[in-house]
């Protein structure tokens, strides 16, 4: 952990407020952040749960101008590689509350390693890139099955279902994404609408789908229960109580603007979104926001992008108009001298068998993927932790996307995943999404009792 607390002192060896602090670090946020960078600034990026935000979890973009295909994992990393290569610092860390009452803003974070431990930034103005957060049906059987059958990213999840069969719940664009990318790896996809047709905007998109040959649409149809064995789903129990046999259930049934933290702070409008004035610019001035938190209708990569360039532009106008456009000296600090990886990469099933029969520790692994955003975050975590744990826990890591088979004996159905093993090899926890698995590493260091 030792470069992590260096990372965390250095920034915060100036008390004096930030220029800038840009809360997301998606398409929206990274665009500010290389507008706001080129000018000198050296904003923070707050970059949250997901490096990269929702984006990442698209598979095809192909609307984006000057490429005929990206995916969205490349895209938002092209763009913070220039951000931070023109002197944008990024921050993995998750905000958990605002003070735009009084100048200068602060704003609390907290670390996302499971420690939970808080730091407070403060700024002259603020951008808000948070965007939206993924619905969920609240039926029986959705959260038990949560990372066992039941995804709301195909992208992510997709690879773990080919020649299998599943569903799709929605009627709309995000919908009909997921269950053409699906149709290409699963032997057979049904859709549930729960209206009498869609609501998508590109008909064309549409028209694919409803060509597809192993793509099955049910209409005024929704689902009542996620329905399994106990380890993983097995079909849902539909509107018109029919049952229907199924290895994975994916939704695509829209978003939510995480506009919680900002109730009582800033003007929503009646959908909970924020709501502006002056392009980019909140009900206060100063504070800014961009992207799909601010846009219920489009939600498209390029007018994020635009929003933040807009937003980056009236920032620099403000500090300017406030007598604070000062270009940021670049802080010299010492960086810790990169130490090499105690963690194993597999790559056979035959390797990780060796490895768990021949350890006298427990054994932790963690499943990744290359496009995966939270598993890119946890990779130094885990290096991290062990160096920390060396000849008390083993770590090994395996990308499922080149190491199917193993993904398959283990039955990884979402990214990312962690399995403990104690030195026996038999499984002890198992852990989906990086908030759990954070946790888990933090219980391993604490708990004595899991080193046995």
């Amino acid at each position: 952990m030792k470069y992590i607390f260096l990372l965390l002192a250095a920034l915060s060896l100036n008390a004096a407020p930030e220029p800038v602090v840009i809360l997301g670090g998606g398409i929206g946020g990274s665009t500010a952040a290389l507008y706001l960078a080129r000018a000198g600034l050296e904003p923070v990026v707050i970059e949250g749960a997901i490096p990269g935000g929702l984006l990442t979890q698209s598979h095809a973009i192909e609307n984006w101008p000057g490429e005929q295909t990206i995916d969205g994992f490349s895209l938002t990393d092209k763009v913070r590689r220039q951000a931070e290569k023109a002197g944008a610092r990024f921050v993995a860390e998750e905000v958990v509350s605002v003070d735009f009452s009084k100048r200068p803003f602060k704003v609390r974070t907290r670390t996302l390693d499971g420690s939970n431990k808080s730091r407070e930034f403060t700024t002259q103005t603020c951008i808000i890139a948070m965007g939206t957060k993924p619905n969920f049906l609240g039926i029986p059987g959705e959260s038990t099955y949560w990372g066992k059958g039941v995804s709301n990213c195909a992208t992510c999840d997709g690879s773990f279902y080919k020649d299998r069969v599943v569903g799709v719940v929605g009627g709309g664009d995000a919908a009909i994404v997921e269950a053409l990318y699906l149709s290409k790896l699963t032997k057979q996809v049904h859709v549930f609408v729960r209206k009498d047709q869609f609501r998508a905007v590109e008909k064309q998109r549409l028209a694919t789908l409803l060509a597809t040959p192993n793509v099955k649409v049910y209409y005024k149809t929704a689902v009542l229960e996620v329905q399994g064995d106990g380890a993983q789903v097995t079909g849902v129990l539909l509107s018109d109580q029919s049952k229907m046999a199924l290895d994975g259930l994916f939704l695509g049934i829209g978003s939510t603007p995480n506009t919680a933290l900002f109730k009582g702070a800033l003007k929503l409008d009646s959908n909970g979104y924020i709501a502006l004035k002056n392009d980019q610019e909140t009900s206060i001035p100063g504070v800014y926001a961009v992207g799909d938190i601010v846009d219920p209708h489009y939600k498209q990569a390029i007018s994020a992008s635009g929003d933040g360039s807009k937003a980056a532009l009236q920032a620099q106008r403000y500090l300017a108009d406030h007598g604070q456009q000062e270009k940021r000296k670049a802080s010299v600090a010492a960086k810790a001298p990169k130490e090499e990886s105690c963690v194993v990469e597999i790559t056979s099933l035959k390797q990780l068998e060796d490895e768990l029969r021949n350890s006298d520790v427990p054994v932790i692994v963690d499943f990744y993927a290359h496009w995966c955003g939270p598993c890119k975050r946890l990779a130094p975590l885990f290096d991290s932790f062990a160096q920390e744990l060396t000849g008390k826990v083993k770590f090994l890591k395996i990308n499922v996307d080149t190491q199917t088979e193993i993904g398959k004996v283990y039955q990884i159905r979402s990214m990312p995943t962690a399995i403990l093993f104690d030195s026996s090899g038999s499984i002890v926890e198992r852990k989906v999404g990086s908030d759990q698995i954070g946790e888990l590493l933090q219980q391993i260091r604490q708990d004595n009792n899991l080193l046995k």
